[in-house]
C-alpha cells in the first residue's frame, strides 16, 4: 500500500470518527432536505388551495349605479365595500382593509350608453402572489365587456367574426420533460453544488487549517512523505466526503420520487405527476453524477489549498465563506433566468454549466458536444487547482504560517 493511500484510510478514519460529517454527509441529504422540500411544497400548496376557497374585500366607488358592481356583488368570493370618495378606496387598500380598490370614472355608464369607451381603475398590491382577488374581478369585467361589445354589434346588425377577422389559436408543444427540466433543473443543480460544498468545506477546514493549530502539520511534513502523496491523500479524503454528500443527496431526491410513483401515484395531481415522472430519467442523473466527480475534486482541491494557506481554522471559515460564493452565484443565474441556453463559453463555467445540462438533460434536449466541453474543462480546472494545493504544500512559508 503506497504512502498516499495509507494517508487517505487514516484522513477518512479521521474524518468520520466526527458526527459531524456523518450527519453533514448522510444524514442532511438523505433525510433531512427531502422532509425539508416536502415541508415546503406542502405548505405553499395548502396555502394555494386555501386562496381557492377564500372570499376577498373590494372596495369600490361610483357616482351613479352601474350593472357592473351588481354583477360584482353577486360573486359568492367577492364582498364589494361601498366607499365614499376614491381617497377612501386608495387608503382602504394601502391599509390592507381590502384586498383590492375599484373605480368607475363618473361618465361610465354615459359612455357605455353612448358607443364610447368607458374607464375602471383598479388599485392593488402585487405582493400577495397567491391571491385570487384581482383575476376574479377582471374576469368579471371581461365578462360584462364581452355582454357591452355584443349588444354593440347587434345594435348594428354585426357579428364578432366581422370585427374579429383573425381568430388566433395556441397550443403549446412544451413536452413533459421540457417542463420537468425547467421547473426543477436549475433547483436540482443548486442543491447538489450546495451538498458538494457543504461536503468539502469541513473537511477541508479540518485537514488544513485544523492541522496547523493543533501542530500535526509540522509532523506530518517531517516525515518521508512526499507532498505529492499528502496532497493526494488529504485532496482524496476531501473529495470522498464532497462525492458521499452528492450521493446520498441524489438518493434523497431520487428515493421519495420513487415512493410517491409506485405507492402514491393516484394522489397526486395529474399535471404534477407527469413532472416527477419526467424527473425519473436514470440517464440524466447518471450525467449529472459524471459531472459532480470532477467538480468535487474542483472544489476540494481550491477549498484545501485556501485552507492550509490560512493561520486558524476561524480564518479558513472567513476565507472559504467569501470564496464559495462564486461556486453559488453563476449556479443560481440559470434559477432566475429559466430561458438561458448553454453556449460554448457557458460550457467553460463550473456550476453554470452543470445547472444548464441538469435542464438540457431532464428536458432530453442535451448538447453531448457541450457536455463533453464542460467535463474536460472542468478536468482542467481540477488540474490547475490540485497544482496550486501542491504549491501550497510545498512552501515551508505557507505551512508554517503563523
Amino acid at each position: 500500500m503506497s504512502k498516499w493511500q495509507v494517508l487517505l484510510i487514516k484522513e477518512i478514519k479521521h474524518l468520520f470518527r466526527d458526527t459531524k460529517t456523518i450527519v453533514q454527509t448522510v444524514v442532511v441529504p438523505t433525510f433531512i432536505t427531502p422532509l425539508l422540500l416536502g415541508g415546503i411544497f406542502y405548505y405553499v400548496g395548502s396555502i394555494a388551495n386555501e386562496e381557492t376557497k377564500k372570499t376577498y374585500d373590494v372596495s369600490t366607488y361610483s357616482a351613479i349605479e352601474s350593472n357592473l358592481i351588481t354583477q360584482l356583488t353577486e360573486s359568492d368570493r367577492l364582498n364589494i365595500l361601498s366607499e365614499e370618495s376614491i381617497a377612501n378606496v386608495i387608503t382602504s387598500v394601502t391599509d390592507g382593509n381590502s384586498e383590492i380598490g375599484l373605480v368607475l370614472d363618473e361618465n361610465f355608464s354615459e359612455n357605455l350608453t353612448t358607443d364610447s369607451s368607458a374607464k375602471i381603475t383598479i388599485y392593488s398590491k402585487n405582493i400577495d402572489t397567491f391571491s385570487q382577488a384581482k383575476s376574479l374581478v377582471t374576469n368579471i369585467i371581461d365578462d360584462f365587456e364581452d355582454a357591452e361589445r355584443d349588444d354593440r354589434l347587434a345594435a348594428l346588425n354585426l357579428t364578432n367574426e366581422y370585427v374579429n377577422p383573425i381568430v388566433i389559436e395556441e397550443e403549446d408543444l412544451t413536452t413533459e420533460e421540457e417542463s420537468a427540466g425547467s421547473i426543477f433543473g436549475a433547483i436540482l443543480a443548486l442543491f447538489f453544488v450546495m451538498y458538494v460544498m457543504s461536503g468539502s468545506t469541513y473537511p477541508a477546514v479540518d485537514l488544513g487549517a485544523g492541522e496547523k493549530e493543533r501542530g500535526t502539520m509540522e509532523t506530518l511534513i517531517s516525515t518521508n512523505i512526499s507532498s505529492v502523496d499528502i496532497i493526494i491523500g488529504k485532496m482524496l479524503s476531501v473529495t470522498t466526503s464532497a462525492v458521499l454528500t452528492a450521493t446520498f443527496s441524489m438518493l434523497g431526491f431520487a428515493i421519495p420520487m420513487v415512493i410517491i410513483f409506485l405507492f402514491y401515484a393516484d394522489s397526486v395531481n395529474e399535471y404534477l405527476f407527469s413532472l416527477l415522472s419526467a424527473l425519473l430519467n436514470p440517464v440524466a442523473f447518471l450525467a449529472v453524477f459524471i459531472l459532480i466527480i470532477p467538480l468535487s475534486v474542483f472544489m476540494g482541491a481550491f477549498l484545501l489549498a485556501i485552507s492550509v494557506y490560512a493561520k486558524t481554522p476561524k480564518e479558513a471559515g472567513l476565507l472559504l465563506g467569501n470564496v464559495l460564493i462564486i461556486f453559488i452565484v453563476p449556479c443560481y443565474i440559470p434559477l432566475i433566468n429559466p430561458g438561458l441556453e448553454l453556449d460554448f463559453v457557458g460550457a467553460l463555467i463550473p456550476c453554470y454549466n452543470l445547472a444548464l445540462l441538469t435542464n438540457n438533460l431532464i428536458a432530453g434536449t442535451v448538447d453531448w458536444f457541450l457536455y463533453s466541453v464542460s467535463f474536460i474543462s472542468t478536468i482542467v480546472y481540477c488540474c490547475i487547482a490540485i497544482y496550486v494545493t501542491y504549491i501550497m504544500f510545498d512552501d515551508e512559508n505557507v505551512i508554517f504560517r503563523s
